[in-house]
């Protein structure tokens, strides 16, 4: 649950201006590598971001209970502050006639939730990057009452202050372990969207 993020830094050094000898023809610089992508590079296609849609109508509304597996359960109070926005976003992104697969992941500290569509092998389940980011708009300021659910990594308590040796001297931290009340945890929820049985909504009226 606990996740580990990486950061790059790159540096550019300047070149060095050299002078020629009367003797020997000028040395040219090298032409200064082009920026734009060569014709045979693939470039990603466009991605129109599908627009939200009233919640109003939607058929779909979560039963508050209790849910969890092994080693989690969670009450429905608990639950229900992230469930509830996720059947939101379902309702405002997922169009009457289509059939989804959503996963959801929710840090319960942080009181934050995103989504993405997948591929499905046992149905005819695609992802749909314009669904991605309709998912970004609703739950990017999305936020719920945080609760603590703790991380998955056992750290030990922290050791006090040595008494001999260097005063800066302390043992290092174990890898992946926090510092105290910075502990969080991730839940990967998975959710099937489907409304292939309710009637697409009818396109708007074309002005005369």
């Amino acid at each position: 649950m606990v996740r580990v993020l990486a950061c790059a830094a790159s540096m550019v050094l300047p070149a060095l201006g050299l002078a020629c000898s009367p003797t020997r023809p000028p040395v040219e610089a090298p032409p200064a590598a082009s920026s734009a992508p060569s014709p045979t590079e693939d470039t990603p296609p466009h991605v129109t971001p599908r627009a939200p849609v009233s919640t109003a109508d939607c058929p779909f509304h979560w039963t508050p209970h209790e849910i969890g597996a092994s080693v989690l359960r969670l009450s429905a109070e608990y639950a229900g502050r992230f469930m509830n926005p996720l059947y939101d976003a379902a309702c405002a992104c997922v169009r009457p006639g289509e059939h989804i697969y959503m996963v959801a992941r929710i840090v319960p500290e942080r009181g934050t939730i995103e989504a993405v569509t997948g591929d499905r092998n046992d149905h005819p389940i695609r992802a749909d990057p314009s669904i991605d980011a309709c998912f970004a708009t609703v739950l990017g300021a999305t936020t719920f009452e945080p609760f603590e659910v703790g991380s998955d990594v056992v750290c030990p308590e922290e050791p006090p202050p040595p008494t001999k040796g260097p005063p800066f001297f302390r043992p290092p931290r174990l890898a992946n372990c926090p510092a105290p009340g910075e502990q969080t945890s991730k839940i990967v929820y998975p959710l099937l969207v489907d409304r292939r049985k309710e009637a697409p909504a009818p396109a708007p009226a074309e002005g005369p």
